[in-house]
């Protein structure tokens, strides 16, 4: 009993994030203490009528595991290189499912932009009165364009405004995200959705003769806020489809595996969605420049196109051998 007690006391110390034994005497001891009690656990179990004891001693050498063959602490590089290295990895892997939600988004875009160029009135089909904030078909250009300048606000509700927005978009995405396990069905309404409330706010500005301020009103913020919706709804996307189809793999396995990956995506929007609540709650209320804003929107474009697809880690010789 003395030995069991022991080895979930060395256990539990041992499996503390920065214990580490002070000499070999401590560590023979201990790991001999965790092979015997492994080996005497399965015959405790089947014959000892005493059940506590065997929990007790189960429970002992489960700890005693874990502080065994625990890995190293992940360092603050290893963490950053995940980061750096990972997100666009799982993004080309799984190209296909954001291509989809790509694809539908400007499809559902189209069909509203459309739908409102031939008749206005069909705005409404798309967004209600109370969502439009008074920028519908019956706005004037004049107000509409007030809408697109500089906006006469304070630090304090800025940032307040870029939290709201972060929290909003976030919101979006990861319902986007993690609603695909329902078949994808909900990811693909709120799409949809999206897709047709942001053609029917393009048709209605550009109606209005107005396609530049609004343009460049809008993408700067729309590369990182509408970009990691579809990234997180090809994600969604992805475990629909891995529930449906598992391919080779047991349906578990598939979707541990798919779950793991759309995580990786979901957890690299973040930021995106951070810097999306940043440049709409400030930048696109500041008195910016036409010409600035449309060149913010270039380096976005470019700079998370050449995150996501160039991006790769390098190989050590020697790992590649």
């Amino acid at each position: 009993m003395d030995r069991w007690r022991f080895l979930a006391l060395e256990g539990v110390r041992w499996s503390r994030p920065r214990a580490r034994p002070k000499s070999l005497q401590q560590v023979e001891q201990f790991t001999s203490a965790y092979r015997q009690a492994a080996t005497e656990l399965a015959r405790v179990r089947a014959f000892s009528p005493d059940k506590r004891l065997a929990e007790f001693i189960e429970q002992a050498v489960a700890t005693s595991h874990f502080a065994v063959y625990r890995g190293r602490r992940p360092t603050a590089a290893a963490v950053l290189s995940a980061a750096v290295f990972g997100f666009p990895a799982v993004v080309r892997k799984h190209w296909r499912y954001h291509l989809v939600a790509l694809l539908l988004t400007l499809l559902t875009t189209g069909i509203a932009y459309v739908a409102v160029m031939q008749n206005p009135e069909n705005f409404y089909l798309f967004l209600e009165r109370d969502l439009a904030g008074g920028r519908d078909p019956s706005a004037s250009r004049e107000f509409l364009a007030s809408t697109l300048g500089p906006q006469e606000t304070t630090a304090d509700t800025d940032i307040f405004f870029s939290q709201f927005l972060f929290t909003h978009n976030t919101q979006v995405a990861f319902l986007c995200f993690a609603l695909g396990i329902l078949l994808g069905l909900p990811t693909l309404y709120l799409l949809i959705k999206n897709g047709l409330m942001l053609g029917a706010f393009i048709a209605l500005f550009v109606s209005k003769d107005l396609s530049v301020p609004f343009f460049a009103w809008l993408l700067p913020h729309a590369v990182p806020e509408i970009g990691s919706i579809i990234l997180c709804a090809g994600a969604g996307l992805m475990l629909g489809h891995r529930l449906l189809n598992p391919g080779l793999k047991s349906r578990k396995d598939a979707m541990r595996q798919a779950a793991g990956d759309a995580s990786v995506t979901a957890m690299g929007c973040v930021p995106l969605l951070l810097l999306a609540g940043l440049i709409e709650g400030i930048f696109r209320q500041s008195d910016a420049g036409t010409g600035l804003r449309y060149a913010l929107f270039a380096v976005m474009l470019l700079g998370l196109g050449s995150w996501i697809a160039f991006t790769r880690r390098k190989v050590k010789p020697e790992a590649a051998a």
